[in-house]
């Protein structure tokens, strides 16, 4: 890579991390793909400063054609190289981002999927609270449940981030950008949590310690804490075992799970956004899946059936 890329790249990074408020895995995905795009552009002999809108459009044709990248990857990659061209634009870099007029790759976004009623049920009845990695897994499926947090706001939480009371239990999250957000569940939940919670304390884990960690024989040494693939796989080895593919158990379905289950109990989607760190409601909606409960609301009312069978309109 050029030198002078490469000093440009870490600027990058600082500004979107320290000035924009992005998390540091969302820049580095981002320069990820200006790395990606780079390398695409020297094989051809050019190079990313003298790119041209044909150069980008060509890009992401290759990254169909030879790479078989979806339309919302390709669309992900090209908003990176959008602002990434933004950037050298506001440092004086470049007069003009050749990105600016080229359109994105058009893609429907998935409907989100929930875990059904029965699903959760069997999923919540799997971990054995009479054993140490039960008590554990019951806490942590508790946690995706009440709260709805992204994998990686389940990684980096705390001990110190668990409040509780008599009845309740509220868990703090560093959520994208930095920003941090509270969630309350209740007695049911905050059980489970206080019993994982105590275990930890008997190991002598101090408030910044991992709240979820691996679990090792050596019981002088405390676990490491639970990667994101781990978080993932506590959850895929107890959806397989009541039948749920492999490929349908992730932590993100649980979180489609919490906002239609909220959504469904009367929650308005405001407050469901703040309870999952949006800023746009328009995302929230992404995640909230049409419900049995909800279908089975979706009836032509009563009231209606009256006005047609009963003289009309004006007989009402």
């Amino acid at each position: 890579m050029d030198k002078e890329l490469e000093k440009i790249l870490i600027a990058y990074q600082e500004y979107g991390h320290q000035v924009c408020g992005c998390s540091l895995e969302g820049v580095k995905r981002y320069c990820s793909s200006v790395i990606e795009f780079e390398a695409f552009l020297s094989a051809r002999g050019e190079g990313i400063f003298s790119a041209s809108r044909t150069d980008i459009e060509t890009w992401l044709k290759h990254l169909f054609t030879a790479r078989g990248n979806k339309s919302s990857t390709r669309a992900v990659k090209l908003s990176a190289i959008r602002s990434f061209y933004g950037f050298l634009m506001r440092g004086g870099y470049l007069s003009g981002s050749p990105a600016e007029q080229v359109p994105s790759p058009k893609f429907q976004p998935p409907s989100p999927h929930k875990f059904t009623t029965e699903e959760l049920a069997l999923i919540f009845a799997g971990p054995d609270v009479q054993a140490l990695d039960g008590i554990r897994d019951l806490a942590l499926l508790s946690l995706m449940y009440a709260c709805g947090p992204r994998v990686a706001e389940i990684n980096t939480l705390d001990l110190g981030g668990l409040t509780f009371t008599a009845a309740s239990c509220t868990a703090l999250f560093h959520g994208k950008g930095a920003k941090e957000r509270q969630v309350k569940m209740l007695k049911t939940p905050a059980r489970a949590l206080a019993a994982w919670h105590a275990v930890r304390l008997s190991e002598g884990a101090g408030p910044e310690d991992a709240l979820f960690t691996t679990l090792i024989a050596d019981k002088a040494r405390r676990g490491l804490r639970l990667s994101q693939a781990g978080i993932n796989a506590v959850l895929k080895k107890y959806a397989v075992r009541v039948g749920i593919a492999d490929v349908d158990a992730f932590v993100h379905k649980m979180r489609a799970t919490f906002a239609t289950d909220l959504y469904d109990a009367g929650v308005g989607v405001l407050e469901i956004a703040a309870k999952m760190g949006h800023k746009d409601v328009k995302t929230t909606m992404r995640y909230i899946a049409i419900s049995e409960r909800s279908l089975n609301a979706a009836v032509i009312p009563e009231k209606r059936w009256r006005q047609l069978t009963r003289g009309g309109l004006n007989g009402q």
